[in-house]
């Protein structure tokens, strides 16, 4: 999108951040009884757009790319329409190719039309919030520019005050390592996308893009919200989760939330070689690894903590006889640090969950961009997508 070019070639991906416990808190008492109230309203000048059938109503979200965030909201029970738009600009009718210049000053958006009977605005929002990176001023994974703002337009004052109330709650709660920069705004006017972009994902779920970006957020809505989703069975208010469910469920996450991965007894957790390059910076053989030609589809995690790193979207073979990936899941999962190791001034990179050392990344890889990432196979685990194998490096 920055950008309709980086789709076209799909070389992107997206970051898709983890938020732990915060962000499934429930909404009070009160927010959800002030929302159920305000499904009752009619129209008003701070609602121009608002449904014909007043038990409908409207919400309007920018998340970086609306082909993700469109696919994301249709799954969710109450949700009646979403299409995908352009919101907050200066100009009337937009295209795709003018907003994508920055200089209108529309940000890509769904608007979605949802009964408040079913799932409330509260309920909209912590969706919202769980499935981007709302710490990332004007960009999401690798589409930049105000165009991907992160931004909740408010129909009406009551939209404005949960938004604002359930974002300083985030903010307190440290549910982010960043501060929030989701920007709150006034609803103007929504600008309906081009035909080709409605329902992208549904209609190009094969497309390598939509593989990157839209799936994991799929897959993380199912994951974290499995209650709310169409089709799913209504859960009985004494239902809970079994201790074996918030296991698994932590594990899929990261395995991260509750681990204090200092003390871990890493020399029994691992096979010598995955101990030797994650835990003491060593350097596996090249040529002589797991995963320097592996060529199935799949999803690289850490070794050490499981947190995913790198899909097979993003590899490459530059030759070098280690694993290569021109572009991370997400860059915040890896930390980055000066090496000046053996004679050399080089940049070393870790899992910023668990500090296991991965590899190094240079400046020599392809575009879009012009990254390698060369990493040591002891370092990760494969899953593979079509068989669900999973397969440890480290073990040659």
């Amino acid at each position: 999108m920055s950008a309709s070019s980086i789709r076209t070639v799909a070389f992107v991906t997206l970051p898709l951040i983890l938020l732990g416990g915060y962000l499934m808190a429930a909404p009070s008492a009160d927010e959800t009884a002030q929302t159920a109230a305000g499904s009752a309203t009619t129209a008003s000048a701070d609602q121009p757009t608002a449904p014909a059938d007043a038990k409908l109503e409207k919400a309007t979200f920018g998340a970086g790319c609306f082909w993700c965030i469109e696919a994301v909201f249709e799954q969710l029970k109450g949700v009646k329409s979403v299409e995908s738009g352009y919101s907050g600009g200066r100009s009337a009718n937009p295209t795709y190719e003018a907003i994508c210049t920055g200089a209108t000053g529309h940000a890509e958006v769904i608007q979605i039309t949802y009964d408040p009977a079913v799932i409330t605005y509260p309920e909209l929002l912590e969706v919202f919030w769980k499935v981007h990176d709302p710490t990332t001023l004007n960009r999401q994974g690798p589409d930049t520019g105000t165009q991907y703002r992160s931004v909740v337009f408010y129909h009406d004052d009551q939209q404005r005050q949960l938004a604002e109330k359930y974002k300083a709650k985030l903010d307190a709660a440290g549910a982010y390592p960043d501060p929030i920069v989701t920007e709150i705004a006034k609803f103007e006017a929504f600008y309906p996308a081009e035909d080709y972009h409605q329902d992208y994902f549904a209609k190009n779920p094969g497309n390598a893009y939509c593989r990157i970006n839209t799936q994991p957020k799929l897959d993380k809505l199912k994951q974290a919200f499995a209650d709310k989703l169409k089709g799913a069975a209504d859960a009985k208010p004494t239902d809970a989760p079994s201790a074996e469910a918030k296991t698994k469920a932590a594990s899929a996450a990261g395995a991260g939330a509750k681990v204090d991965w200092k003390n871990v007894d890493w020399k029994k957790r691992l096979t010598p070689e995955q101990y030797r390059v994650t835990r003491t910076a060593g350097t596996e053989a090249p040529f002589r690894n797991e995963f320097f030609n592996n060529h199935a589809d799949g999803t690289y995690t850490c070794v050490c903590c499981g947190v995913e790193l790198f899909s097979s979207e993003g590899k490459y073979d530059s030759g070098c006889g280690w694993p290569s990936f021109y572009q991370a899941l997400d860059d915040k999962r890896i930390r980055q640090i000066e090496d000046r190791s053996h004679g050399m001034v080089r940049t070393e990179i870790r899992c910023a969950n668990c500090d296991a050392h991965l590899g190094h990344i240079f400046d020599d890889g392809p575009e879009p961009t012009g990254v390698r990432y060369c990493m040591n196979s002891a370092s990760m685990k494969f899953k593979d997508a079509k068989t669900g194998e999973e397969i440890e490096g480290g073990q040659k």
